[in-house]
């Protein structure tokens, strides 16, 4: 059974040891050790996630028959959704699970009368980007952004139109 919990601040060691797993298993071979170690550190730490809540992000963490498998953040923009971390375990992609909170999102978005959903993803996560394109989600520009210690984001920037 799937169940989506709205996360509070005492959930980010939670969510941030989930970061850690999904990020070594899927974006090791994209990024390399160093850019993973170093965006784990900062952008996806436990103080990141709980300042993050504290900020107003919502987090969802997924679990599926009581084990955490997933998380998602998102936040409102003037007419958008912005979907910033959507991630899944290994084990837990390829079941639907995906597709069932993307869905839950739309429901979301439209409840506030917003007009999209937009997500980054990197640009060689060739199996991601297949993943939002087969949902529906278009490619409607790329962005370069520094986030310091000499990396950056290299991405393309998806819309979903509800």
């Amino acid at each position: 059974m799937i169940q989506i919990k709205t996360a509070q601040p005492a959930d980010a060691h939670a969510l941030a040891e989930l970061a850690r797993i999904i990020w070594k298993e899927h974006y090791t071979s994209i990024l390399g050790e160093e850019q993973v170690h170093y965006m784990l550190e900062t952008i996806q730490s436990e103080p990141a996630i709980q300042q993050d809540l504290e900020k107003g992000k919502i987090y969802w963490l997924v679990q599926e028959d009581g084990q955490d498998v997933g998380y998602v953040s998102y936040e409102f923009e003037e007419n958008t959704l912005f979907l910033s971390k959507f991630y899944l375990t290994e084990a837990a992609r390829g079941k639907g699970l995906g597709r069932f909170l993307f869905e839950k999102l739309k429901e979301v978005a439209a409840d506030q009368s917003k007009q999209s959903i937009e997500l980054t993803v990197n640009k060689y996560n060739a199996p991601t980007i297949k993943a939002y394109q087969k949902m529906g989600f278009e490619q409607i520009r790329e962005q370069v952004a520094d986030i310091g210690n000499g990396f950056v984001m290299d991405d393309y920037v998806f819309r979903y139109s509800l």
